[in-house]
């Protein structure tokens, strides 16, 4: 048994899934197989000799899908019950994983827009956050958690609409610094700061 997918479904309607895999989901290989948390896709053995006994017989080929949920959110995983790849594993995998985005498509909604100059950010998150609101007042330093969590939230989200160049952190081994001067690589004179 080998696990092949492992994918997290931004829904938490865990039974809608289930449904859909089950009912509209159209593989394009295998002979799909009802259970009652996902579906296994039977294949047909790689040798279909006829074998004396039982013990002798190869395994038949399958990948199991199911899903389950966990703090609502839903998660789907595939495994290989054969001793090797069946023949268009991969291309099942990357059918299923394209058909779940088009049906579970990932949805994050813009944070509302707040002035704190004329309100606190526990009342101007309220109506949109109630439970996270709870939550952070009840903390020491809440208001001030919260303000920082919405910063980041924003910063991610521009980030993600306007993707930079990160800036380097690891530097090339080959480059040398000491006290007073400046990075050089081997085939340079380092330089120092006489002032």
């Amino acid at each position: 048994m080998n696990e092949l997918l492992y994918v997290e479904i931004p829904t938490p309607d865990t039974n809608a899934v289930r449904t859909w895999l089950k009912q509209e989901w159209q593989q394009e290989l295998g002979e799909k197989i009802i259970t009652p948390d996902g579906i296994r896709l039977k294949f047909e053995p790689a040798s279909s000799k006829h074998q004396n006994s039982t013990a002798d017989a190869p395994l038949i080929p399958e990948i199991s899908i199911f899903v389950w949920s966990v703090q609502r959110t839903t998660y789907l995983k595939a495994f290989r019950w054969a001793s090797r790849a069946i023949t268009g594993e991969g291309q099942i995998l990357q059918q299923l994983q394209a058909s779940l985005r088009r049906q579970f498509p990932y949805q994050y909604p813009e944070p509302p827009v707040v002035d704190l100059s004329k309100q606190s950010i526990f009342e101007a998150l309220a109506p949109y956050y109630p439970q996270t609101v709870h939550f952070f007042q009840k903390m020491p330093n809440g208001e001030y958690d919260l303000n920082r969590v919405y910063w980041w939230e924003k910063r991610w989200r521009e980030g993600v609409r306007n993707p930079q160049q990160p800036k380097q952190v690891v530097f090339d081994s080959r480059m040398k610094t000491t006290n007073n001067q400046q990075p050089t690589t081997n085939n340079q004179q380092p330089t120092t700061n006489n002032q």
